[in-house]
């Protein structure tokens, strides 16, 4: 009889532990999901989001043509189509009452869900005249327009429809 409970309770085990052990982690309001390829769903935009950005990624910043170059050879989570984000899909995840760290250890307003360690300066896709491009801050929320060429403590959250 006691092996029997045994066997029954390995079998238990044997059906719910896959199912533990993959399950995908959300964020603490549910709103992002981890789906354990290096990719964060949104889902209130649909949007997948790389979890590190560049800046972990790499180890260094990157200009404006380098974040270009860096979403166009990315095939993380199987996906090849990768591209920098708009200001206003930036947007969408700066979210004032969320701290996570950025390379300093200071708190930038974006969800603990996606990798702590990375920088607070975002590119995004827009560009302004021939020379720049319009970034954002994830300490403060500010929208910019710097240089292209800048590279100083900016990267790129690859992101993906």
């Amino acid at each position: 009889m006691n092996t029997m409970k045994n066997l029954l309770l390995i079998l238990s085990l044997s059906f719910l532990l896959p199912q533990i052990v993959f399950a995908k982690a959300q964020s603490e309001d549910g709103r992002y999901k981890d789906l354990g390829n290096g990719i964060i769903e949104d889902s209130q935009t649909g949007l997948m989001w790389m979890q590190k950005d560049s800046y972990i990624d790499l180890g260094h910043s990157v200009n404006w043509d380098e974040s270009n170059e860096y979403v166009n050879k990315l095939a993380t989570g199987g996906y090849t189509d990768w591209r920098l984000p708009t200001i206003s899909e930036l947007k969408s995840i700066f979210e004032p009452a969320k701290k996570n760290k950025d390379i300093y250890g200071g708190h930038i307003k974006l969800d603990a869900i996606f990798a702590a360690g990375g920088t607070y300066n975002y590119w995004s896709s827009e560009t302004v005249g021939d020379c720049c491009a319009q970034t954002m801050t994830f300490d403060y929320g500010h929208v910019t327009k710097n240089h292209r060429e800048f590279s100083g403590s900016f990267g790129v959250r690859a992101v993906r429809k």
